[in-house]
């Protein structure tokens, strides 16, 4: 037992040991109830505070409200649960009294020990012996032994009190961890009451130039940076005297992102001015005017590139610039005053001396190239250079290409090899066309460049020109293209000279009897009629929209990002996979149903792995992003393509012809011929439902992103005269 080695030789000594035991467990009670009470009202307090605080936007008035309530309620609440509890005096009867409630064994006897301990010695007593009193408060002492001098006592209240300290604490942290941001600003704004109302608001609006000092009359841009927060309304209030209310005025978007601006115009008097947005308020700034040089007029003569051949222009009330790159731009400014000297300032980087002139105004020339900014500064009366004038854009305009088209045929044509194939190239260009070209490629071969105009010396603002293409020349056979698209050249010189270029068209050679065929012939192998048959040329159409798409995104280069063109390029390999294995596939089921049954299958059979062979050269060099390299094996793989349906035409027309015979010798081949169509019209159906068909529900949901592909793939291979 606790006491049993250190008992003194008095048991009174004993006793009151016990009671002060007692007594501090209590106050141990009080002080952890207390803390827990205030923990809890603190964390109840800052959440309170944090949700004021964002509500009301931060704002000074709330931040100092919240903190004096919170600190208000804390000390009351600190006075309430400690300070008091704590400064009550505890008498030893009372703490006996509260030992013998929690431990009813004690049946009263630390009470009595105690008042009799208390009283007079016994010598003078008649009622009771010392020694009786004194083996009282032995076996008093002895029964608190027994209960561990009353430790048990509340434990297990003090131990939930510990737990939910704990509680609170973790509670507490997980909150400002992971709790909304605003906890965090609004804990950091109450919490830290000596920091100032500025630096603990998340919420503020950055307003420049602040307080700035200007000449009278000028201008002046005010802008106003959100910083926290977004919002679509920016208002600024500005007024001229004390005694008149603030106007407001609404700010526009910026170039910044949550940046507004606003321009006061013609300022004459001392201006203060504020921000305000969604309840966030910026200080109060003040514009002092001072009678100072600034730039009254502002005169501006635009020179422009030689190639435009433009005569000059003058603006008397200038201030933003937008011309052509390369344009020179003589300034001429005319000041309020005399002064002696100015600037000119581009971008607060390029510096440009400004001459004075006999009649006071100051002039200066520079070429434009880049967008930017401009002002002028001019020497005040103590000989600094101060601003003289608003802030100006300078923007450049980029001269646009030529458009380049066909007048003749403007669409593909497929033709006989013996045809001659007229084809009339247009150009047209705000500052003169100096030169047209036809560029053509045969079998996707090299591109072959023939000029069709070319007069720098006079270059017409609109041309056109032809040229005739003898088939019967490039020795051609059916199945067989020619690529071919115009470009044209403006008259800027050198480096400066752009280059339009048209869409790409495609001539495809046909065998010569085709356009001969009976019209029934030519309505499809379905032999049921209707929008439900198969064409023959699906899977080239397809192979050609993937070349005009490539061509199309190689041109087109320079208006999109390399993430767009990176994308565009990643889909064009996967069309050109997809289709690849569609032509396997067919290529599959002709060798193991119809190849061994006329030489002409066999001949269709030896076509489409070449087809294959060069989809697979396009496809890798397309995954390398090398678009421009994939054209000559893509154009090759259409040629092929091309190639097997014409050697398949063929094919059909021969039965065709001899299908009123009914011979048994042609009952083969026929059914082999069926046999081919059948094949292509499987195929075949299957691009023709991708293109055109709305599947049912079961399919649309398998197919939506192949339906997907093949129409970004249109898309990509859309031509500018079908935009137009």
């Amino acid at each position: 037992m606790l006491l049993t080695g250190h008992r003194s030789q008095s048991p009174r000594e004993d006793l009151l040991r016990v009671i002060r035991q007692v007594r501090h467990r209590w106050r141990l009670k009080i002080v952890l109830r207390g803390v827990a009470v205030m923990i809890t009202a603190s964390i109840v307090a800052f959440l309170l505070s944090a949700y004021g605080l964002e509500y009301f936007r931060f704002s000074a008035p709330a931040i100092i409200t919240f903190r004096v309530l919170t600190y208000l309620t804390l000390t009351l609440l600190l006075i309430w649960s400690l300070l008091l509890p704590l400064s009550r005096r505890v008498s030893d009867e009372l703490v006996a009294l509260y030992l013998e409630e929690h431990e009813p064994s004690l049946q009263a006897s630390v009470l009595s020990a105690l008042e009799e301990s208390g009283k007079p010695d016994a010598s003078s007593r008649d009622d009771m012996s010392p020694a009786l009193i004194r083996r009282l408060i032995e076996v008093t002492v002895e029964k608190c032994d027994s209960i561990d001098s009353g430790r048990a006592v509340e434990r297990r209240s003090l131990q939930r009190t510990s737990g939910a300290l704990v509680g609170l604490a973790a509670t507490s942290a997980m909150l400002l961890l992971f709790g909304p941001g605003y906890l965090r600003h609004g804990l950091s704004a109450v919490a830290f009451p000596h920091r100032s109302i500025e630096t603990v608001s998340p919420y503020k609006i950055v307003v420049a130039p602040g307080n700035v000092t200007i000449a009278r009359g000028t201008d002046q841009v005010i802008t106003a940076e959100l910083v926290g927060f977004e919002t679509e309304k920016v208002e600024l209030y500005s007024r001229s005297h004390a005694s008149v209310p603030y106007e407001p005025l609404m700010l526009v978007t910026g170039l910044k992102e949550n940046q507004y601006e606003v321009m006061l115009f013609d300022i004459g008097e001392a201006t203060d001015y504020f921000v305000q947005s969604s309840g966030i308020r910026s200080p109060v700034y003040t514009i002092e005017v001072i009678d100072i040089p600034f730039v009254e007029r502002l005169e501006l003569e635009y020179h422009f590139p030689p190639y435009t051949e433009l005569p000059p222009r003058t603006i008397e009330d200038g201030g933003d610039i937008a011309v052509l790159r390369g344009t020179e731009v003589r300034v001429r400014a005319v000041p309020t005053t005399e002064t002696l000297g100015g600037r000119f300032v581009i971008n607060e980087e390029t510096i440009l001396p400004m001459d004075r002139q006999p009649d006071g105004s100051f002039k200066t020339s520079f070429t434009v190239e880049t967008s930017g900014f401009y002002r002028i500064d001019l020497e005040d009366h103590d000989g600094a250079m101060i601003t003289a004038s608003s802030q100006h854009t300078i923007e450049v305009l980029d001269d646009q290409p030529p458009v380049v088209g066909f007048e003749k045929p403007g669409r593909d044509i497929t033709a006989s090899s013996v045809e001659e194939i007229f084809v009339e190239a247009k150009a047209n260009d705000d500052f003169g066309v100096q030169a047209l070209e036809l560029v053509y490629a045969i079998n996707g071969s090299d591109d072959k460049v023939l000029e069709l105009f070319n007069n720098p010396e006079d270059a017409p603002y609109e041309t056109s020109a032809g040229y005739t293409f003898f088939l019967e020349e490039f020795g051609l056979e059916p199945g067989d293209l020619i690529s071919y698209y115009a470009r044209a050249r403006d008259s800027a010189t050198g480096d400066k000279s752009n280059v339009g270029t048209s869409d790409l068209y495609f001539i495809q050679i046909r065998p010569f009897g085709k356009n001969f065929l009976p019209a029934e012939s030519q309505a499809g192998m379905g032999g049921g009629g209707g929008a439900g048959a198969a064409s023959p040329d699906a899977l080239s159409q397809q192979q050609r929209e993937i070349v005009s798409a490539t061509f199309n995104i190689v041109r087109d280069r320079s208006e999109y990002s390399d993430e767009e063109f990176r994308e565009n390029v990643v889909f064009l390999a996967l069309a050109q996979g997809k289709l690849r294995e569609e032509v396997q596939t067919l290529l599959g089921r002709l060798n193991s149903r119809v190849v061994n049954v006329d030489p002409a299958f066999v001949e269709i059979s030896e076509i489409l792995p070449q087809a294959v062979t060069s989809m697979q050269r396009a496809e890798e060099t397309l995954q390398t992003q090398n678009a421009k390299d994939a054209l000559p094996p893509e154009q090759h793989a259409l040629r092929m393509l091309q190639r097997a349906e014409a050697t398949y035409e063929e094919v059909r027309v021969a039965m065709e012809s001899q299908g009123g015979g009914g011979g048994g010798g042609s009952g083969g081949r026929q059914s082999a011929a069926e046999d081919l169509a059948d094949l292509f019209e499987l195929e075949l159906d299957k691009l023709q439902n991708q293109y055109e068909t709305l599947q049912s529900a079961q399919q649309q949901l398998a197919d939506t992103k192949l339906d997907e592909t093949l129409e970004r793939l249109k898309e990509l291979a859309r031509r500018q005269e079908q935009e137009a």
